[in-house]
C-alpha cells in the first residue's frame, strides 16, 4: 500500500496516525499492567488524535483535546459520525483530566477505576480507531 506521502497527502496525517496508533498500544499495555487511569488517558488520546488525523485529512487541523469537539469539525466537513463513535468520543472525553489529576476526581485518580471501566473504555477507543482507519483508507 502506497504510504501518506507516495500519495500526495499531508505528512501530517501519518504523524497523528501513528501517534494514535501508539497510544493505542501503551493503553493496551497499562490495562495488562494494571495501571488503569494511564490506560483510561491513552485511550482518550488515541481517540483525540486519531480524529486529529482524520480532520487533518480533511484539510483541517484539530486544535483542541475534545474528540466531541473534533467530530463536530469532522461533521462540518461532511463526514457522516456513526453514533457509536459519537457516544465512544463522549465516553472517553471525561478521562481526560480525571485519569490524571486529583482534583479532577478528588482523590488519586487510581482509586476511580476498576477493571471492568478500563476495559469499556478501551473497547470505546477501538470504536473511535476501527472508524478513523476506514476513513483514511484510500
Amino acid at each position: 500500500m502506497p504510504t501518506t506521502l507516495e500519495r500526495g497527502e499531508r505528512p501530517e496525517i501519518s504523524w497523528w496516525w501513528r501517534a494514535a496508533q501508539r497510544d493505542q498500544e501503551m493503553a493496551r499495555t497499562l490495562l495488562a499492567a494494571g495501571y488503569l487511569e494511564g490506560a483510561a488517558f491513552h485511550a482518550q488520546q488515541a481517540a483525540e488524535k486519531a480524529l486529529t488525523a482524520l480532520l487533518t485529512a480533511r484539510g483541517d487541523v484539530g486544535r483542541t483535546h475534545a474528540s466531541v469537539h473534533l467530530l463536530t469539525a469532522l461533521r462540518g466537513a461532511s463526514v457522516d459520525i456513526p453514533q457509536a463513535v459519537d457516544a465512544a468520543a463522549k465516553r472517553l472525553d471525561l478521562h481526560y483530566i480525571n485519569a490524571r489529576y486529583p482534583n479532577g476526581v478528588g482523590g488519586a485518580p487510581e482509586d476511580f477505576y476498576d477493571q471492568a471501566l478500563a476495559e469499556e473504555l478501551l473497547a470505546y477507543m477501538e470504536t473511535v480507531l476501527t472508524f478513523v482507519a476506514g476513513q483514511l483508507e484510500p
